[in-house]
């Protein structure tokens, strides 16, 4: 092999490195930069560092000057299920003495946060290509939602459902949306905003600075590549099912009145 082509391979390497690091943007940093202009001229060094990334238990979900290279694990049993949403769940919900982090508030609170984002009224998973925000309270009250709509179904047809999805409503429901004029941790926004302080911190979302009157935050490339595989788990499509069931019903209701 010659010295060109293991250049070029450390280079391939650097790339998926680079991804790893969900902070570094190529705006950043110019030898970032430089390698994603290679990625995007040269075929064969896509196809580099894509075997590079399979061989490491990785996929090269995208790769662009804006959000750099989107490294994900190629699936749970990866070594490198790292960071984002998956190392979330996993550090968040295993908190059994916190009742703002036990599982069932965090799965839920995290299906509120896919939905606000990626669906067009909970019906069909739409990715959105302009950076569009959505508010501390627009979250916090779909959070509300969504939970009163499991309640109700469970309520009247006493089905199946995880006992740590009760237990997160029933949580949920008895906490105030906003306390003492501010997102208390105690709190319906509290939850929401110590959550997406964590996608922010993950590289997930971007705090939308030009809203002065209200927090709000927009998506990552990287949250919308791992939400495409959020959003195919079956717990996911379950609750978003019964709410869309429950908004129905109370459109139904209202009609007939």
């Amino acid at each position: 092999m010659t010295t060109l082509e293991l250049d070029q391979l450390e280079q391939a390497s650097e790339l998926i490195y680079k991804g790893l690091k969900t902070k570094l943007t190529p705006d950043k940093n110019n030898d970032y930069k430089k390698l994603v202009a290679k990625w995007e001229a040269d075929e064969l060094f896509r196809d580099q560092v894509k075997a590079i990334a399979k061989g490491l238990g990785l996929k090269v979900a995208d790769v662009s000057y804006q959000s750099g290279a989107i490294i994900l694990p190629k699936d749970q049993h990866s070594a490198f299920c790292f960071g984002g949403l998956t190392e979330l769940r996993k550090t968040l919900g295993s908190n059994s003495e916190d009742t703002l982090t036990k599982r069932g508030t965090v799965v839920l609170a995290i299906i509120t946060l896919l939905a606000a984002f990626f669906r067009d009224e909970v019906q069909f998973l739409e990715y959105k290509q302009a950076q569009q925000t959505q508010s501390l309270k627009n979250i916090s009250r779909l959070l509300l939602e969504i939970c009163k709509s499991l309640k109700d179904q469970h309520n009247q047809d006493k089905g199946e459902i995880p006992d740590y999805l009760r237990q997160g409503w029933e949580i949920i429901l008895s906490l105030p949306e906003v306390k003492e004029g501010h997102a208390n941790p105690s709190s319906v926004e509290g939850l929401i905003e110590m959550l997406t302080t964590r996608f922010v911190d993950e590289g997930l979302l971007v705090k939308d600075t030009g809203r002065h009157d209200e927090k709000a935050w927009f998506p990552t490339q990287r949250f919308i590549a791992q939400a495409e595989r959020e959003t195919a788990t079956g717990i996911y499509e379950y609750c978003m099912q019964i709410h869309q069931e429950q908004l129905n019903k109370q459109i139904s209701e209202a009609e007939s009145e």
